[in-house]
């Protein structure tokens, strides 16, 4: 039997069972689609998270407080007299609120000093106007999301050489204070150790003058050279034991990696199980498929198709549905990848700029504004991640084409000519 001729008889099914059909092709696609989307948005943030850590170089080193403790001038010092320890970074950070559409909209204040801003960000990108000065009077940068706020369509809402009334909120009580913003950063998306885009940073004086702060909520060290890393690492820890966190960058974004990595995979798997349930689905509607062509199966024995032939035939028809379910759930996949952070920026925040609390290890791969949360996460659609759910959606279909073929291939022609 000719190539062509199989595939004739494989999909004359399809012209005379549309739905069905269709029906089975967007279950695999669904499947299809769901591991190039979800495998697609951890391999963004995976390499958005590991960038940024490593934009920081592989020779940081964070120390962050636990407990009671607090890190203040005088550990800056210490930490600053320390063999192999080439610079000292130390920021704190304290939540704050601007009115925006006659909502709340929380956001961070950061201090750091402005020499050393390139360095606590990775590198320092202005999409208009200039650092902040090193004064105790409240001038800084706004992030991109504090400037041009999703809940406004991407509208400037801040402009350079003008305040930003910032509300600071006690217990009892309520400083408003302004801001003067002299730049305004490009957007970072996902960050180091704070939201970038939901930032104001001032200098550490300003930021004292304005709360009362006093002690740090995060030092960055710099060890002098990679082969000195662990060296600076067990000194620090030494020093404080278990009241601080201490994290060597390049073990972390090794670590980060993993584990996003792990997540992908753990999602993907997930989703591959929707492509085993529409297997089920196909087995089933292939075992209706050979009843119903029972006679069919009867005729074609009777004028010489081998058992083999038969047995091609359907399998041919299983895979073809695989095949082109597989291309549906690619360009479902692709469109749904980039698609899903928009979709989830129609849901609302649990809180505006997400509830920013201090300074984080690493920041989400998000935006977030009071009406929702804006996405700045890139998906990462790899080729060989695509082949492979392709090729395991033609598995699973040949696969669950398997039985129903080899039942029709079985089929004894006179009976199957009696069939009503």
């Amino acid at each position: 039997m000719k190539l062509r001729d199989a595939v004739i008889l494989s999909i004359k099914p399809w012209r005379e069972r549309k739905v069905r059909v269709s029906l089975l092709v967007l279950a695999i696609a669904i499947g299809v689609a769901s591991i190039i989307a979800l495998v697609a948005q951890t391999a963004g943030a995976q390499r958005m998270i590991v960038n940024q850590l490593q934009a920081l170089g592989p020779t940081s080193i964070v120390v962050t407080p636990l407990g009671r403790t607090q890190l203040t001038d005088a550990d800056v010092a210490v930490i600053s007299s320390l063999p192999n320890v080439e610079s000292v970074v130390p920021m704190m950070s304290a939540r704050a609120y601007v009115q925006r559409s006659g909502q709340d909209v929380e956001l961070t204040m950061v201090g750091v000093d402005p020499s050393l801003l390139p360095t606590l960000l990775g590198e320092l990108r202005l999409k208009e106007g200039q650092i902040y000065p090193n004064t105790i009077a409240p001038i800084g940068v706004a992030g991109f999301e504090v400037a041009y706020p999703s809940t406004l369509g991407g509208a400037q809402a801040v402009m350079l050489a003008q305040p930003l009334y910032v509300e600071q909120r006690f217990q009892t009580s309520v400083r408003r204070v302004p801001v003067i913003v002299t730049g305004i950063l490009e957007r970072y998306g996902a960050s180091a150790f704070i939201s970038i885009d939901n930032s104001i940073f001032v200098s550490i004086g300003a930021l004292r003058s304005i709360t009362n702060m006093r002690n740090y909520n995060l030092i960055l060290v710099r060890a002098d050279s990679v082969e000195n890393v662990q060296l600076v690492v067990d000194q620090l820890t030494a020093l404080y034991g278990d009241r601080t966190r201490i994290l060597a960058l390049q073990t972390l974004s090794q670590t980060v990696g993993s584990v996003i990595q792990s997540f992908g995979i753990l999602l993907g798997s997930v989703a591959a199980i929707s492509l085993t349930v529409a297997g089920l689905g196909i087995a089933n509607i292939m075992l209706i498929s050979v009843i119903e062509r029972t006679k069919e199966i009867g005729v074609m024995k009777a004028i010489g198709y081998s058992g083999r032939e038969i047995l091609n035939i359907f399998l041919l028809e299983s895979l073809m549905i695989g095949l082109v379910g597989g291309l549906v759930g690619v360009a479902l996949g692709v469109v749904g990848a980039f698609s899903i952070p928009n979709f989830i920026s129609l849901f609302p925040a649990g809180g505006a700029f997400g509830q920013p609390r201090g300074p984080q290890m690493f920041g989400p791969p998000t935006a977030s504004t009071a009406g929702g949360v804006s996405f700045s996460l890139t998906p990462v659609i790899a080729p060989e991640n695509v082949a492979s759910a392709y090729f395991f959606a033609a598995f699973i279909s040949v696969a669950a084409g398997i039985y129903p073929a080899w039942r029709a291939s079985r089929m004894d022609a006179v009976k199957a000519l009696k069939y009503e």
